[in-house]
């Protein structure tokens, strides 16, 4: 009996020292693998995003690559009020106001002082106060509404009374995106991109703060010059409602990027990769534990552009720095002391490669969220591309255009001189003057059509245009390209311009009359150009009458299904020059700067340039700068044009032009291998 009740006990205590071993292993050994997994609770499937193809420029230096960042993510949580969401947006808010960083929504209101206004984007008033309607009227508002009264409502829609000012603007602009996007218990908010590692440190100090709230690494657009080609390359952004509904079959999420301007959206379809999928185990509070790849992102393709970046910084460089110095320096609004913007595009001559291609004033992209504000509100419209949607009068850049024109049609000769009189007097009823002669009464004398362009004889050029009459001009003029738009890739961003005619005269309502076509002959009148068409009309002149497509992109990169895209250059249109009419008109270009308004910019010069210069008069205090040229004059490589606006006249740009021929001529060139052989889509 003793030796059972002995085997019993110690049976119970052999039980009791391995219950207790297991015990110890449970809580001291395995303990913290246990309690990762008893907090283990959801696992929750993640896009993870693929890097976009970069840029480079036709000699393989980077322009726009990739790397990582920082994106902050909000996960709705499980019995989360609307007032606990609210504080937490605010406290996320804080933290990115702190450290001064964007977060992803806004809306086109900003705050001023104790009340809202409207900031909507637009090159005009009308077309902002369109963008202005267009938003109200797609969130539900009153069109008439102003924007006090669209924030009063949005903040008693999201319970928001307790917030005000800026504070108020920051959780509406969250709470209004986070119902566009679907914001859920399954889909994520986006709710700030590329953030610093301050803003990292903050949301990972106050975790226990942030429930829900996630810091994941994502790929991010690094820039050699963030200021430079800015309205080229264009911006990404969070994808819209709109943009979503349009591309969802394609495999966008709506918390996805895309391309929303220039090259960015243009190619889009080339530059976005394939985005992967992975895994995040979270516990039950929303903390992330443990992340896995399940299918890899596949990067987008690479884009080898035809600007060569070195030209592009240095042209960028003299716009500003000409614009900047001349408004300083200038006496009076007649002679450019308001001069605050302007154009510059090279080209080749030979295929119609874009080499550079700026506008000014630009903005520095990566702060393009935190200044938004400031950059629709400036007078100088930095956001506008200038160079292809900005129109002018051509001035007297025009006029060579009027003498292959009357050249072709036979109604003057290489050698014919005609009398500048002062005033042209051919009709009674309007007798407009050469600007000599209104300037100081002097005339030019009899001059040939190379000396007329040389010194710009508008009285030559009057009896040139009306000879040959309007239909004839017009013509010409839209074979060279103006009137249409180019064909280069920007093309939804592009201004077609106008080229003046009775009937483009009467779809605007007017009247037009025989005297009219003297205005026209000299590039006044209601002809209306962009730089980037002038620089393809010089190219022409320049190469013999051919007009090439205008064309940014030189080759995108093959990938594991597709084959590698070149660019093949294409003509438009090709004019009949003869040799006569080629060597007269560009022997006065030429002439333009060995004795003309050119010859102080190009003094010094190594390389021979033909040139013209423009003055087109806005009103009688502004007048805009216009310089066209090629080089060099006996084996045209490069074309260029220049605009300043409310610089007083065309002599002010020829210093930006003179820095492209110089910063391309300079003997840093590379070579350039690639052979176009095939037409991009």
């Amino acid at each position: 009996m003793n030796n059972r009740f002995l085997a019993a006990r110690m049976i119970i205590s052999l039980c009791a020292v391995l219950i207790l071993c297991g015990l110890i292993k449970v809580q001291l050994v395995d303990g913290a693998d246990y309690r990762e997994r008893s907090d283990r609770r959801t696992t929750k499937s993640v896009t993870l995003q693929a890097p976009r193809g970069e840029f480079y420029d036709r000699y393989g230096r980077a322009i726009a690559t990739n790397r990582s960042g920082y994106a902050v993510q909000l996960q709705r949580q499980r019995d989360m009020s609307g007032e606990d969401l609210n504080g937490l947006i605010y406290n996320l808010c804080l933290i990115f106001n702190r450290w001064g960083q964007s977060k992803n929504a806004e809306i086109p209101i900003i705050c001023e002082g104790d009340g809202f206004t409207f900031a909507a984007d637009g090159a005009t008033v009308e077309e902002r106060l369109a963008a202005e309607e267009k938003w109200k009227t797609e969130q539900g508002f009153d069109p008439a509404a102003t924007a006090d009264d669209v924030m009063a409502a949005l903040s008693e829609k999201y319970g928001l009374e307790s917030y005000g000012g800026i504070w108020l603007l920051s959780l509406a602009e969250v709470r209004l995106d986070m119902d566009e996007r679907g914001f859920s218990y399954v889909t994520p908010y986006a709710f700030g991109t590329d953030v610093s590692i301050d803003v990292v440190t903050a949301i990972k100090e106050q975790s226990a703060a942030l429930p829900g709230v996630d810091v994941v690494v994502q790929p991010v657009r690094d820039y050699d010059e963030p200021g430079i080609a800015t309205h080229v390359l264009g911006r990404v952004g969070n994808i819209s409602r709109e943009e979503y509904e349009a591309n969802r079959d394609k495999g966008y999420t709506i918390n996805s990027m895309i391309g929303k301007q220039g090259l960015e959206q243009y190619l889009e379809d080339y530059l976005r990769g394939s985005d992967g999928r992975g895994a995040v185990d979270q516990t039950i509070g929303g903390r992330s534990i443990e992340s896995s790849v399940e299918t890899p992102a596949v990067n987008g393709r690479n884009v080898t552009l035809t600007l060569d970046w070195e030209l592009q910084k240095a042209c960028e460089k003299a716009l500003a720095e000409t614009i900047t110095t001349l408004a300083a320096e200038a006496e009076n609004d007649e002679n450019g002391a308001s001069c605050d913007s302007g154009a510059i595009v090279v080209m080749d001559v030979t295929n119609g490669d874009i080499l550079t291609m700026a506008s000014y004033p630009t903005y520095n992209i990566e702060d393009f969220n935190s200044n938004y504000s400031y950059l629709l509100e400036n007078p100088a419209r930095p956001l506008i591309n200038r160079a292809i949607m900005g129109t002018y009068t051509p001035g007297s850049t025009f006029k060579p255009c009027t003498a292959l024109a009357a050249l072709n049609a036979g109604v003057i000769t290489v050698d014919e001189e005609i009398e500048d009189t002062g005033k042209y007097t051919y009709f009674k009823d309007y007798q407009p003057g050469c600007w000599l002669y209104n300037q100081s009464g002097d005339t030019h004398g009899s001059e040939n059509v190379s000396e007329a362009i040389r010194d710009s004889c508008n009285v030559f050029f009057y009896e040139t245009g009306r000879r040959l009459g309007i239909e004839a001009l017009a013509n010409y003029a839209e074979k060279f390209g103006f009137g249409k738009k180019t064909g280069i890739e920007l093309e939804s961003e592009e201004s077609a311009g106008s080229v003046a005619s009775p009937e483009n005269r009467e779809k605007r309502g007017g009247v037009w009359q025989p005297g009219d076509v003297l205005q026209a002959a000299i590039g006044q009148s209601d002809t209306l150009v962009t730089p980037l068409q002038l620089a393809s009309y010089t190219a022409a002149i320049a190469n013999g009458g051919t007009v090439y497509r205008a064309h940014l992109v030189k080759s995108i990169q093959g990938s594991d299904t597709q084959d590698e895209i070149v660019v093949k250059p294409q003509a438009l249109s090709h004019l009949e020059i003869t040799p006569e009419a080629y060597e007269a008109v560009t022997n006065g270009m030429r002439m333009v700067v060995t004795g003309g308004t050119a010859r102080e910019a190009f003094e010094g010069c190594d390389v021979p340039v033909a040139a013209k210069t423009g003055s087109a008069q806005i009103n009688e205090i502004f007048t805009n700068g216009i310089y066209i040229a090629y080089a060099p004059y006996d084996a045209p490589q490069i074309a260029i044009a220049c605009v300043m606006e409310k610089s007083g006249g065309g002599s002010h740009a020829a210093p930006v032009v003179r820095a492209a021929i110089d910063q391309y001529f300079s003997g840093n060139q590379e070579t350039d291998t690639n052979a176009p052989n095939t037409l991009i889509p």
